[in-house]
C-alpha cells in the first residue's frame, strides 16, 4: 500500500537508517559498469515475512525496493504504539486448574468387650510387654487406612486414662492403648458420639478425648468444653477442606452431664453444625451418625426420614452410620450418599450373643470429586468386606483376600457366609446401591 509522503510508519530509531543503508547499496549497485541480474526466489508456500513496513517504491535498477525513511525525524514518535503490537492480542488466558479429588475410608464400630482387650493383653505378653496391643487387630486393614486422605473411625466406648477399671457391657471402659493403636493403623478422626459415651460420666467423656489427642487423633461429637463444641472440626484431605460432624440417637437412659458434651441426633442441630463448617471454610461435610436399630440389616423410616431431611438441605455431603452392629445398604439420596450401616469394626459380638452378621463389617472407600469450582460430589465408592476372627486374637480379616488363600474347611466356610451376607445387605435388590466389593489390597491401591 503506497503511503503519502512524510507520513511515518512505527518503525524508527537505527531501523530507519538500516533502510537508508539499504538504499545506498542499491544505488551503487546500479551505478556498477557490472551488469547486475537477480533471479526471482522460487515459491516456497510459505507466507512472505516482511522484516520492515513497505511504504513508498525506490527503483533499485533490479527491481523495485519499498522502503519508508524519514531522515528529518530519526527520534521515536510518540504517537505510535509499540512495534511489534503484541498487546493487541493480550497474553494467553491462564492454564484452568485441575479439578481436585480425595478419599474416605470409613469404618464401623469399634466396640471393646473384655475379650477383646483380653486379645490385646495376650499380644502384650507375646511380645513381652505389659498392658494391651491392639495393632495385630488391624494389620490386613491398615493399608487401606493409610492410603485414603482421610480415614475416619467410630469409638464407641470410653477409655480408661490408667486402664484400669476396665468394663464391658453395660458400661463400657476400654483400655487407653487401644487410641495409639487406631492412630497407628492410619486413621485421622473418630466420632466419639454413641450412646455409650457417658457410661463414665462427664469425666470418662474427657478422659477419652485427653487419650485420642496425645495419639493425635482428631475427634467429633463430644467435648470437654461449651467452646470446644462450638469449634468446627476440619481436616485437610489432598487439599481439600473437609468437616466433620457426629451425634447419637441417646444414650441408653444416662443423664447428660452438660447440654453441649455430646451432640444428639436433631436434624437442625446437625444442620447448623454442618453449616458452621462450611462457614470456617468446609468445602465438603461428613456426618458421623449413631442411629437405627441393632441387628436390623434394614434402614429404619426414621433413619431414611433422617437422611432425605440432612441431604436435601445441602449442608451434609455424605452420611456414614453406626450403632446397628450389622452391615446396613449404601444408597444415594439427592445425588448424595449415605452409608446406613457399617457393621462392626471390631468386637466380640457374635451368633452366641446376638447374630452371625455382628462379626461382619465393611471399610467404605469413598472417592470424592470437584464436579465445579469449590463444587464437590461423591463419584464412587467400594467397601471392603471385613470379619472379626474370635478365634485368632479377635483381627479383623480382609475377607476377599483370605478366601484367595483359604483351604477348605471351617474358617473357609466362616468367611464364606460373611461375604454372602455383607453382599446381601448392601444389595437389597433395590437397584440403589451406587458401591462395589473390593479387597483391601486393591483398595490400597485405588
Amino acid at each position: 500500500m503506497d503511503r503519502a509522503a512524510g507520513e511515518r510508519r512505527p518503525l524508527e530509531g537505527t531501523r530507519r537508517w538500516w533502510w537508508v543503508a539499504l538504499v545506498l547499496t542499491f544505488g551503487v549497485a546500479t551505478c556498477s559498469d557490472v551488469p547486475t541480474e537477480q533471479a526471482a526466489p522460487e515459491p516456497t508456500g510459505e507466507p512472505a515475512v516482511v522484516l520492515g513496513p513497505p511504504a513508498g517504491e525506490v527503483d533499485a535498477g533490479g527491481g523495485t525496493v519499498a522502503v519508508d525513511v524519514d531522515v528529518a525525524s530519526p527520534g521515536p514518535d510518540p504517537t505510535a504504539p509499540p512495534y511489534p503490537d503484541h498487546d493487541a492480542v493480550g497474553p494467553p488466558p491462564p492454564d484452568e486448574p485441575d479439578p481436585r479429588s480425595f478419599t474416605v475410608a470409613a469404618t464401623g464400630d469399634l466396640l471393646i468387650h473384655s475379650p477383646v482387650w483380653g486379645s490385646a493383653a495376650g499380644f502384650a505378653a507375646g511380645s513381652g510387654e505389659d498392658g494391651y496391643d491392639f495393632r495385630p487387630m488391624f494389620e490386613q486393614v491398615a493399608p487401606v487406612l493409610e492410603a485414603a486422605d482421610l480415614s475416619v473411625c467410630h469409638l464407641e466406648v470410653p477409655l480408661s486414662p490408667d486402664s484400669q477399671a476396665l468394663s464391658g457391657f453395660p458400661l463400657f471402659n476400654a483400655p487407653w492403648q487401644l487410641a495409639p493403636a487406631v492412630a497407628d493403623a492410619g486413621y485421622d478422626t473418630c466420632s466419639t458420639a454413641s450412646n455409650h459415651s457417658v457410661d463414665q460420666g462427664s469425666q470418662g467423656v474427657t478422659a477419652t478425648l485427653d487419650i485420642l489427642d496425645d495419639a493425635g487423633l482428631a475427634h467429633a461429637g463430644t467435648a470437654r468444653s461449651a467452646e470446644e463444641a462450638e469449634t468446627p472440626r476440619l481436616h485437610d484431605a489432598d487439599g481439600v477442606t473437609v468437616g466433620h460432624v457426629a451425634a447419637t440417637y441417646g444414650l441408653n437412659g444416662l443423664p447428660l452431664p452438660q447440654p453441649w458434651m455430646v451432640d444428639m441426633l436433631d436434624v437442625e442441630a446437625i444442620t447448623a453444625n454442618a453449616d458452621q463448617a462450611r462457614a470456617a471454610g468446609a468445602e465438603f461435610v461428613i456426618a458421623s451418625l449413631h442411629w437405627g436399630v441393632e441387628y436390623r440389616r434394614e434402614p429404619t423410616d426414621e433413619q431414611r426420614r433422617v437422611a432425605e431431611e440432612l441431604l436435601s438441605q445441602e449442608a451434609v455431603d455424605l452420611i456414614v452410620g453406626h450403632h446397628a452392629h450389622v452391615v446396613q445398604p449404601i444408597e444415594r439420596v439427592d445425588d448424595r450418599v449415605v452409608v446406613y450401616g457399617l457393621g462392626n469394626f471390631l468386637s466380640n459380638q457374635s451368633a452366641a450373643c446376638c447374630v452371625p452378621a455382628t462379626q461382619d463389617g465393611i471399610i467404605a472407600l469413598i472417592e470424592v470429586a470437584e464436579v465445579a469450582p469449590d463444587e464437590f460430589a461423591v463419584d464412587e465408592v467400594h467397601a471392603v468386606p471385613t470379619w472379626v476372627d474370635r478365634n485368632d486374637g479377635h483381627r479383623i480379616v480382609d475377607v476377599l483376600t483370605a478366601l484367595e488363600h483359604e483351604p477348605e474347611g471351617w474358617r473357609r466356610e466362616q468367611l464364606q457366609a460373611s461375604l454372602q451376607r455383607t453382599r446381601e445387605a448392601l444389595d437389597p435388590g433395590d437397584g440403589n446401591d451406587p458401591s462395589s466389593l473390593v479387597s483391601a489390597e486393591d483398595a490400597a491401591d485405588r
